[in-house]
């Protein structure tokens, strides 16, 4: 018997189908209805970071009023007058829990005799201290006030 080249490839792939089990069809599940809720807030305690809440040191008052109780309660020399002497003074200083000031020292200089009368004045008020995380802390804080020496 004599077989052709494409005989044979026909019989191999016939037998080859054959000797192959059925596959069978894959049905998939259905899907499952989950119940739609709203996400929960993650607790914050729980989190990998903290939040810093912080508050400056201000003033009780308004910058106005700051402003205003150093321009009444200064007194200007008469050289200072004459001059018709313009500026601002930069004021460092420290702030306790207390809302006292300790340490105030001139950053910038306005001359003449005003500069010790700041300080001293600036002893005198008393500031909201600084907060961090809600517990008062001693801070430092700067101030600028603006002055001009004139006749009355």
């Amino acid at each position: 018997m004599k077989y052709s080249l494409t005989t044979l490839i026909f019989l191999g792939a016939a037998n080859f189908l054959l000797a192959q089990p059925p596959q069978k069809s894959i049905k998939k599940a259905p899907a499952k209805k989950t119940e739609q809720t709203t996400p929960k807030a993650a607790d914050p305690r729980k989190e990998n970071f903290a939040v810093m809440e912080t508050q400056e040191v201000r003033f009780k008052g308004t910058d106005d009023e700051l402003v205003t109780y150093f321009m009444k309660n200064v007194q200007f020399d008469s050289a200072s007058i004459a001059a018709n002497a313009e500026g601002e003074v930069m004021l460092s200083f420290v702030v306790n829990f207390d809302s006292t000031v300790v340490n105030p020292t001139v950053v910038k200089k306005f001359g003449y005799t005003v500069d010790d009368q700041m300080i001293e004045l600036v002893r005198k008020l008393k500031f909201i201290p600084a907060r961090m995380n809600g517990v008062v802390t001693r801070s430092n804080h700067m101030i600028s006030i603006p002055l001009r020496a004139y006749a009355q």
